[in-house]
C-alpha cells in the first residue's frame, strides 16, 4: 500500500483524489492545500490529514509518492523539492513549458534516484486505448491521415490559465493532449505548421496544427479555449488508414463535467462494414494513477508514458509555438 501526498485541491486535484479513493493499491494520507475549509464539503470521504506547508509535507517519512496538481508554473520548483526529499513524483501535464526547465527537472530526478511520472491521460483513456490497439492490427495499421480536435472554454476554476507565462495557454494545457496522442500513434515528426489566435494576455487560446510525420502521414489537430458559453466540451479523433477509418466523438458539458453521460461513440468503417466498437467503462484517471503507483510499488519501468515521450511532446509544443509566432513551417531536429 503506497501512501500519497496530494498537492493542490483545484479541479484536477479533486479529480485525482476521487480516483485514488477507488483504488486498492494506495491511499491519500495527506493533502497540501490552502483551501482546507472551503473544500471540506467536497471531500467527505477523505480521512487523512491536511497541511498548508509543502516543506512540512515533504518531511513526512511515511509518504511514498507526491502527486502534484498545482499550476504549471510551479511544477519545476515543486518537483525539484520533492526529488531532493527522496519522494517519487506524479505530476500533471504539462511537465513544464520549456526544454531548459525540463532538463533541470530531469537532472534532479536522476541525481536523486526517484521516479517521475507525467499525466498524459489520453494514453489511459478507454476510447483512445482502443484506437491505439486497433492501430496495431490489420484493420488500421497504415494510418495516412489523422484529424483530432478538443474544443471548450477556458477553465473557470482559476484565472492562471489565462496567462502564457503561467499556463502556456491552450497550446500547452489543451493542445498537448492530441499532439501527444498523434505522436503516440504515428511516431516521430518531420515538421509542424500552426496558425491560431491569442487572448488579450498573449496566450494562444485557439490553435490549429498540421504535423507531417517521418513516415509521411499527416495529422490536423485543433484545440480551443475560446468557444462561447454553452458550447459543449468536445473531443474527437478520426484516423484514416489504407485498411479503413476509425472515428471517435465525445460531447460533454462545459469543461468536461458530466463526462459519464456524454455522447461517446467509436465507429470503424471500411468498404464492407460499419462497426460500432465497445468502449470499456473504466475511468482514465484511475487507470493512469493505478499504473503509476504500481510502477513504484513493483519498481517497474513506465512503458506507457516514458519520460522520453514527455520530452518529445514538449519539443513538439515548443516547435508549434515557434510556428505560431513566425507563421512558418518548423522542422523537427532529430
Amino acid at each position: 500500500m503506497s501512501n500519497i501526498g496530494l498537492v493542490g485541491l483545484g479541479f484536477i486535484g479533486k479529480t485525482h483524489l476521487e480516483a485514488y479513493q477507488q483504488l486498492e493499491n494506495c491511499r491519500v494520507t495527506d493533502i497540501c492545500s490552502r483551501n482546507e475549509g472551503k473544500d471540506k464539503d467536497i471531500i467527505q470521504n477523505y480521512n487523512g490529514s491536511f497541511v498548508s506547508d509543502y516543506d512540512e509535507l515533504l518531511s513526512n517519512k511515511e509518504i511514498d509518492i507526491i502527486d502534484l496538481c498545482v499550476p504549471t508554473f510551479l511544477h519545476e520548483e515543486y518537483i525539484i523539492k520533492a526529488a531532493r526529499a527522496g519522494k517519487h513524483i506524479i505530476c500533471e501535464k504539462p511537465l513544464t513549458l520549456t526544454i531548459e526547465s525540463a532538463n533541470r527537472i530531469m537532472n534532479e530526478v536522476n541525481k536523486n534516484g526517484v521516479k517521475l511520472f507525467v499525466c498524459h491521460v489520453l494514453r489511459f483513456w478507454p476510447a483512445y486505448k482502443a484506437i491505439k490497439s486497433l492501430s496495431e492490427t490489420d484493420k488500421l495499421k497504415d494510418i495516412q491521415i489523422i484529424h483530432a480536435k478538443r474544443l471548450g472554454q477556458v477553465p473557470k476554476w482559476s484565472d492562471w490559465f489565462l496567462y502564457p507565462e503561467k499556463s502556456g495557454g491552450a497550446l500547452f494545457d489543451l493542445h498537448i493532449h492530441d499532439i501527444d496522442f498523434v505522436y503516440y500513434l504515428s511516431g516521430e515528426v518531420e515538421s509542424v505548421y500552426a496558425v491560431g489566435n491569442k487572448n488579450k494576455y498573449g496566450a494562444w487560446d485557439h490553435v490549429m496544427t498540421t504535423l507531417t510525420f517521418t513516415n509521411k502521414s499527416k495529422a490536423y489537430v485543433e484545440a480551443s479555449q475560446r468557444m462561447p458559453k454553452g458550447y459543449p466540451f468536445t473531443m474527437s479523433l478520426r484516423a484514416q488508414a489504407i485498411q479503413g477509418t476509425l472515428e471517435f466523438n465525445l460531447i460533454a458539458g462545459e469543461n468536461i463535467e458530466n463526462i459519464e453521460e456524454a455522447t461517446n461513440q467509436l465507429i470503424y468503417y471500411n468498404h464492407e462494414e460499419r462497426l460500432a466498437l465497445p468502449i470499456e467503462k473504466k475511468d482514465a484517471f484511475q487507470n493512469e494513477l493505478s499504473y503509476f503507483v504500481n510502477c513504484v510499488a513493483k519498481d517497474q519501468e513506465n512503458l506507457i508514458v516514458p519520460l522520453h515521450d514527455v520530452l518529445y511532446t514538449l519539443k513538439l509544443l515548443n516547435a508549434i509555438e515557434v510556428s505560431l509566432e513566425t507563421g512558418k513551417q518548423v522542422s523537427i531536429a532529430y
